[in-house]
């Protein structure tokens, strides 16, 4: 779809990209296959497909035979995929705020599904957050981001955050490929990437946490990440209420006291975790 076509399709409906909803349609077609591709969408496969806008994604999704359930908050977009695919049965929208909505109440409830979407850029960190932690939750999500968060959450040790500790932690997470301005209309002021993130499942998790928690392990990050300039034997203090129960964990842990909490890896973090836990009651 070229910017003159899309602008057809918006005009006579008064629709223009608004800049409070980060609103930058995705317009080049080979981006939008390389996304697909990229989460192995086949005939019936059902994605959760978060803000289509006019519904270049969602056309690729429905020409493979996808299953889509759609959710878009901007009500004139609403109208123009309605026009577009409303005839599809294997098209579903709901119009509504995603990070209000629960896809345990919607017709992917009980199956397998994925997510695929060019994220509002405003709200990234928050709904990815919040898939991860979905139930159920997808078993994969390929998504166009800010190539800036894109970088954050593939960090590495030594440049590690909160944000990419998560992530990490709770799925595989690879770069499919960065993506110009030029793909989108209008053109973003900054560069964007699609990240493809495979969720581990809850045997793999439960494997990975061990005899500690997701609860405390992610308290525990969040505690240290507070204070990230401070030392780990410094940040972490709350976090036992015996003094001497914080050097002992790091020596068990095989963790630096001095270290910071950007240069631990996530198998760090469940080593601290775990030797952080609480003692059990005799």
């Amino acid at each position: 779809m070229t910017p003159t076509e899309l602008r057809q399709l918006l005009e006579p409906l008064g629709i223009r990209p608004l800049k409070d909803r980060s609103q930058h349609f995705l317009l080049d077609e080979k981006v939008v296959a390389g996304m697909v591709d990229a989460a192995g969408v086949q005939k019936g496969t059902r994605v959760f497909e978060i803000g289509p806008g006019p519904g270049i994604l969602t056309a690729e999704l429905l020409r493979c035979g996808a299953e889509v359930l759609a959710i878009e908050i901007d009500k004139k977009l609403c109208t123009v995929l309605r026009e577009r695919f409303g005839s599809y049965k294997n098209f579903h929208l709901v119009e509504g705020d995603a990070l209000a909505f629960s896809v345990a109440n919607s017709i992917f409830a009980r199956d397998h599904y994925v997510v695929i979407a060019n994220l509002p850029y405003a709200i990234t960190s928050a709904i990815l957050q919040k898939l991860l932690l979905e139930s159920p939750a997808p078993t994969s999500i390929t998504v166009m981001v800010q190539k800036e968060v894109a970088d954050r959450i593939l960090a590495k040790p030594g440049d590690m955050s909160s944000l990419a500790v998560f992530m990490q932690t709770l799925a595989r997470v690879e770069r499919v490929k960065n993506v110009a301005a030029g793909a989108f209309f209008p053109p973003p002021k900054v560069a964007s990437a699609v990240i493809h993130m495979s969720r581990r499942s809850d045997e793999e998790l439960q494997k990975f946490f061990g005899e500690t928690t997701a609860i405390r392990y992610f308290e525990i990050v969040r505690q240290a990440f507070r204070e990230r300039r401070k030392q780990l034997r410094n940040s972490l203090k709350s976090t036992t209420t015996i003094p001497s129960a914080l050097e002992t964990a790091f020596v068990e842990a095989k963790i630096l006291p001095s270290a910071r909490p950007e240069e631990l890896s996530v198998v760090e973090w469940a080593a601290l975790s775990n030797a952080l836990r609480p003692a059990k009651k005799r």
